[in-house]
């Protein structure tokens, strides 16, 4: 004969407690790790924590060490973002609980909670409910115990509840939540076992139970972070294409301004806070344009994201502007004849260096030439495939992809090769190429940004030892230049912007239409006439 009393407790477990299976199924799946605050870690060595993942729970138990190490459950890096989001809005929760003084609830939301609870066991077990003389003696039960059996039966699933929804209540909450409790189990209970006997007509006990509202006024939601504030942003930001350059260099001015301020509440940040930054960016030497353009942008963007998803009131950077003054403009943005001359020499001439990767002494040597016949950036060449290289009838072209990395435009085009570079061997450099990469060495996909970051570092640095005015982009130079050219020997405007992937001026120049006839405007510019013999440059 089964236990009784181990079967009722088991059972009564399982029509309230969320089940959080662990998935940990090699080191591709991604997990969240995160220090509790220091003034915090005394407090909540112990505390047992249910974080959110995806529509699971995962049980936590806070060590001494301070630190919270979660599985996320999943491979999927943007579903891991998602669950990440949620998790650390969970802890924030949790921390600002900790933080304030025990919550005494008000009578509607002890009702709501025990609605939660009710929605649960509801959501668990309708649609499969098993035998009905189960739920008709657990309902049974529930109806005969005094308000010392309920509250000391609802224990367990009080505190379960509590830790779920990042609660800290006072005594007579406690109480009251435990009857309430009781009360939402004699409903569960009596509804389930109408279900198991087959009738699943409406449900009217539901609609008692009011929602369930956070502790977030009109304000702004309490204990939201910076950091939250940003994975929300990021995530959303993500799905609509923002690049992933722009991502991390807002990340770092928001990591940076929150070190800055002495504090990550996003709901304290103020205007006189941002001003703050702003002259601090300025002191330090940054650039007006880059304060305006990129840490200014960065808090205008996501604290602006947190208005518009009714995160936080008001956006604190909205209105705080920089002025620019036009630069002293001392000469031209693009490489004079005797510097592209120069540079495009030492290229040519250009063997490696010694422990030099095959591939960077490649990009040194290709880079600037297939740069100097394009107009385009200097990133968009250097992650090109080799099966971005083919044949158009009687030339060659280059296919700049977003498949192959960062595109700004995030449109496909195609360049057609300059018929020098097809004399200097360029088409056999490429053919003696493994597939893959020509100038990068990326194991993963995501590699591609930090490689191609150095590679660019390394270009800058080669022309920089051969050109050294500093008024004028090693790597953006070239492009610059070629707008010049195109002037100069009366390439088509339209297709010439085609050809860099500048923007049209019209609708029908940006969208409509195919590249034809770029070839023959690529011929318009006569080939470079490199003096002397190609020598070795400097490493």
């Amino acid at each position: 004969m089964i236990d009784r009393l181990n079967w009722y407790t088991e059972t009564v477990h399982m029509l309230l407690r969320m089940a959080s299976p662990i998935r940990r199924d090699g080191s591709s799946v991604h997990y969240l790790r995160k220090r509790v605050p220091a003034d915090l870690i005394d407090k909540t060595v112990g505390l047992v924590l249910r974080v959110p993942v995806g529509d699971e729970v995962a049980v936590v138990q806070v060590g001494r060490n301070g630190t919270i190490k979660v599985s996320l459950r999943t491979h999927n890096p943007r579903e891991a973002k998602a669950r990440q989001a949620k998790a650390l809005a969970y802890l924030d929760d949790v921390w600002r609980s900790m933080r304030e003084a025990p919550r005494r609830l008000t009578h509607r939301e002890v009702v709501a909670l025990a609605g939660e609870a009710y929605r649960h066991a509801k959501k668990t077990w309708e649609n499969d409910p098993g035998r009905a003389t189960l739920w008709n003696i657990l309902h049974q039960s529930a109806l005969k115990w005094d308000a010392d059996t309920a509250r000391r039966e609802m224990v367990p699933f009080v505190a379960e509840l509590l830790q779920r929804q990042a609660l800290r209540i006072d005594d007579d909450s406690w109480d009251r939540l435990a009857a309430a409790l009781h009360e939402a189990f004699k409903d569960a209970t009596a509804l389930l076992e109408r279900r198991a006997r087959g009738d699943y007509g409406p449900d009217i006990v539901e609609a008692r139970f009011p929602e369930w509202e956070s502790s977030a006024g009109p304000s702004g939601q309490a204990g939201l972070t910076v950091p939250v504030l940003f994975a929300g942003w990021e995530l959303e930001s993500r799905a609509g294409g923002v690049t992933e350059k722009t991502i991390s260099e807002y990340k770092s001015v928001l990591t940076r301004f929150a070190a800055f301020v002495g504090h990550d509440d996003a709901a304290r940040i103020t205007p006189h806070d941002v001003v703050g930054w702003k002259d601090k960016r300025l002191s330090d030497g940054r650039s007006p344009k880059t304060v305006k353009d990129v840490d200014l942008s960065a808090m205008k963007s996501v604290f602006g994201w947190g208005v518009r998803n009714h995160k936080l009131p008001s956006n604190p950077a909205q209105g705080v502007t920089l002025k620019i003054g036009k630069k002293v403009r001392e000469r031209g943005k693009g490489f004079t004849d005797d510097e592209a001359a120069a540079i495009l020499k030492a290229a040519l001439g250009y063997g490696g260096a010694a422990q030099e990767h095959a591939k960077t002494a490649a990009a040194k040597r290709w880079l600037p030439w297939l740069c100097a016949y394009s107009g385009a950036r200097i990133g968009e060449m250097a992650q090109l495939r080799r099966d971005d290289i083919r044949r158009e009838g009687d030339h060659y072209v280059a296919m700049i992809t977003p498949e192959a990395g960062p595109v700004k435009n995030k449109e496909a085009r195609e360049v057609p090769l300059h018929p020098h570079l097809i004399e200097l061997g360029f088409i056999e450099f490429v053919a003696s190429s493994a597939k893959g990469y020509l100038f990068l060495t990326v194991a993963k996909d995501v590699e591609v940004q930090g490689k191609l970051r150095a590679l660019k570092n390394r270009l800058a640095e080669f022309v920089r030892d051969i050109v050294t005015d500093k008024r004028v982009a090693p790597n953006h130079g070239w492009r610059h230049r070629f707008i010049t050219l195109s002037r100069k020997h009366g390439l088509d405007q339209e297709k010439r912007r085609m050809i860099t992937g500048h923007a049209g001026e019209s609708v029908d120049e940006r969208v409509y239409g195919d590249p034809a006839g770029l070839y023959a405007q690529v011929c318009k510019l006569p080939p470079y006439v490199v003096m002397g013999p190609p020598v070795q440059s400097a490493a």
